[in-house]
């Protein structure tokens, strides 16, 4: 049976199922079928996405009278919930619980998981807190499993009361968990309550990612909080996490987009301290800044670094500076950008004419 299992096991992982079906049978003519058998099985057909057959093997080996297992029950768990059908792994777990099976916290998360999937958050929240009342100790996989399933449906409060509920149970909130619930406050617009749970991610030594970060710096600039985006971007850079191009570019278009380009202007100096290369885009978002406030000298030198820096001018470098120049009476010159334009075959867009009129 061992020897046979292996090779069962090992047709699954090379795809050939042909192979396992051949197997399978002359393990059942034989008499050589275990639990371990079936659980490899089931296991293998799930993960093909086979729920008919899986369901089959299950049934058999209820007709067989092998006894199921701890390790049984959690791949039905698992299985179903993770090709939907959470409702049916439920049936699964209550006789799992019934038999007295523990079952380990991967497979309650793929329970609570499927559930969620399908809307059904108050059965999800109802299977974690039976496992409280049953004396097991919910680990911060099952949690997280959970509280992302309330921020996908918008539940946000009840994502927040059950993050304060890790704490009373002495379950240590992981990244994931604040990473989850940073987004999920991001979403809808509670960007202050994001920025002090990013504060506290950060004191607490967990590192959020530089997506969720980028978001909330995205957030609070447009809700006019310049200073405590730039602030969060400091206290991020103290705790070594390494902003990429587009974080910068969202900090730097918040800061110009406030008349702030002299704060900005700095961050774009220091990206070579990270490995990050300005795009054009951070170029023509610090060209426009320095011209709206009418910084011509600083605006020359970024379209100076541009062309410095082998980056090719598109439509919209050009009508930033067509538009700054206009607006600083230098018309004669934002002419000779339009040339210059064109002879780099630079197609004019209706407001670029729209800006010389």
């Amino acid at each position: 049976s061992v020897v046979c299992n292996a090779m069962l096991s090992g047709y699954f992982k090379a795809g050939r199922l042909s192979d396992c079906f051949k197997l399978w049978d002359l393990m059942g003519k034989d008499g050589m079928r275990n639990v371990a058998s079936f659980n490899i099985m089931m296991k293998g057909l799930f993960d093909h996405g086979d729920i008919g057959k899986a369901s089959s093997v299950w049934e058999l080996m209820q007709e067989s009278g092998i006894v199921a297992d701890s390790t049984t029950h959690g791949i039905l768990v698992h299985g179903l919930c993770e090709n939907g059908y959470s409702s049916n792994s439920l049936h699964v777990l209550k006789t799992a619980e019934g038999k007295g099976d523990v079952l380990d916290c991967f497979a309650y998360s793929a329970m609570i998981n499927g559930l969620c999937k399908q809307g059904k958050t108050d059965e999800a929240a109802s299977v974690l807190y039976d496992m409280v009342k049953s004396g097991y100790t919910v680990n911060a996989h099952v949690y997280n499993a959970l509280i992302n399933g309330f921020v996908g449906a918008s539940k946000i409060k009840d994502a927040i009361r059950l993050y304060h509920e890790m704490g009373k149970t002495h379950c240590a909130p992981t990244v994931v968990t604040y990473n989850t619930l940073i987004n999920g406050l991001c979403k809808a617009e509670r960007f202050s309550e994001a920025y002090d749970l990013v504060r506290e991610m950060l004191e607490k030594g967990c590192q959020p990612g530089v997506i969720t970060i980028s978001i909330l710096i995205k957030g609070l600039c447009l809700g006019h909080k310049e200073d405590m985006a730039l602030n969060l971007w400091n206290l991020g850079i103290s705790r070594s996490l390494k902003p990429d191009v587009q974080m910068h570019n969202i900090l730097i278009h918040g800061l110009c987009t406030a008349g702030k380009t002299q704060l900005a202007y700095p961050l774009y100096l220091d990206m070579n301290r990270f490995n990050c290369a300005p795009n054009l885009v951070t170029h023509n978002t610090l060209m426009e800044g320095f011209y709206k406030e009418g910084d011509l000298r600083n605006a020359s030198v970024i379209w100076a670094r541009i062309l410095r820096n082998g980056l090719q001018p598109d439509v919209i470098s050009y009508n930033i500076t067509l538009k700054g120049l206009s607006s600083c009476n230098r018309v004669s010159a934002a002419i000779l950008f339009l040339h210059n334009a064109l002879a780099n075959k630079i197609v004019p867009a209706i407001i670029t004419w729209n800006i010389l009129v």
